[in-house]
């Protein structure tokens, strides 16, 4: 599971790092994960995920911050949903002005939710199913306005592990 983080905070990272090599706004970001236990009082809290077991539930958080002098355009935010786990339907958080989007395909298309999808029957015809939140393998964060010079916009996203 650490591995797989790791990886996802690289992914992240080389997402940023090109945009900003290619001599557009300076952008960074951070990803950091929690596990999320109850309490004595029925209370959630939260503690490192350094070790995760089946059953657990992580969160993910994603900052990002625009350290250039120019705002951003069309920004969208991605965060993978690490194998092993399977995404907790509703908990991608929402943002006036930032609306989280979903693939199920591995990141290569993004859909609102309830992303659906076709599959074909032997007969020839078609049929259209609703994705389970299980099927999630990243999420995206599309800004409806512009990421602003200076600015940081946090998201999170809840995981269960396998």
């Amino acid at each position: 599971m650490r591995r797989t983080l790791h990886a996802a905070v690289f992914l992240l990272v080389i997402c940023f790092s090109t945009a900003a090599y290619a001599g557009g706004p300076e952008l960074s970001s951070d990803m950091t994960a929690v596990k999320i236990v109850i309490n004595e009082e029925d209370h959630e809290i939260t503690v490192p995920a350094d070790r995760v077991y089946p059953n657990d539930m992580v969160e993910y958080t994603l900052v990002y911050r625009n350290t250039g002098d120019e705002p951003v355009s069309g920004a969208g935010f991605v965060g993978p949903v690490p194998s092993g786990t399977a995404y907790l339907g509703e908990t991608a958080s929402e943002i006036e002005g930032i609306s989280p989007v979903f693939s199920i395909d591995g990141g290569k298309s993004f859909h609102q939710a309830p992303v659906t999808y076709e599959v074909i029957r032997k007969d020839g015809s078609s049929e259209t199913k609703t994705a389970t939140p299980e099927m999630i393998t990243h999420i995206k964060w599309m800004m409806d306005r512009s990421f602003d010079a200076g600015e940081e916009i946090k998201v999170s996203y809840r995981v269960h592990v396998k």
